[in-house]
């Protein structure tokens, strides 16, 4: 049984699992694990030009399938308007490169649905480390988002996600990706192994990854 880790900071616990690991756009961090994500995070924008520089020369990288993780989160110190405009580029990038676009949303769902009114993406979005509610969730996927789920979750949110807009991660916590599976599908009352099935369904038909 495989299992699929989407956004990690850390190398998965068990080798054979599949991990994207994210890395911060910068040269210190480029080529981290088999697959990985690029991005700049809300809460560390401080060079927006030399940022994106950076940015695109790493999303052209061997084995980065995602850009992020990127986003709006009004307890960031920059302002929304810089936020707005780095997301923009992000999903930019993404778009080009026909890859994923990992978001971190806090305080700014509003302003990230409109984003995607506005862009209309073709590449998936995927929320990462979602833990609102069944109303919010249920909203986010009539607009087309996909939510992945790690350590807290609120399981009638994973109800509306389930089955086709529902991914599983780890994000900054050291635990193993497949005790979060246990937890999430223990709250379906499902088998582990349908829930796992129904994820790499997922992964491999959305995100296109092997």
């Amino acid at each position: 049984m495989v299992y699929y880790d989407i956004h990690t900071h850390h190398l998965p616990v068990h080798p054979e699992d599949v991990a994207i690991v994210n890395c911060l756009a910068s040269p210190s961090n480029a080529g981290t694990g088999l697959f990985h994500s690029v991005g700049i995070h809300p809460w560390y924008i401080h060079n927006e030009e030399e940022q994106l520089a950076e940015l695109k020369r790493q999303a052209m990288l061997p084995g980065v399938v995602a850009i992020g993780e990127t986003g709006l989160d009004k307890l960031a110190e920059a302002s929304l308007e810089r936020q707005q405009e780095i997301f923009k580029a992000s999903a930019a990038f993404a778009e080009n490169l026909g890859i994923f676009l990992i978001i971190h949303c806090v305080k700014a769902w509003d302003e990230l649905i409109a984003l995607k009114k506005e862009l209309k993406p073709r590449m998936p979005w995927v929320i990462h480390g979602f833990r609102g509610n069944a109303a919010l969730a249920k909203q986010l996927i009539r607009q087309g988002f996909y939510l992945s789920f790690g350590e807290h979750f609120n399981s009638e949110a994973l109800r509306e996600a389930w089955p086709d807009y529902l991914f599983a991660e780890t994000d900054d916590r050291k635990i193993d990706i497949r005790t979060v599976y246990q937890n999430l599908s223990t709250s379906l009352n499902l088998p582990l192994e349908s829930f796992a099935a129904q994820v790499i369904t997922n992964v491999q038909s959305t995100l296109h990854l092997p």
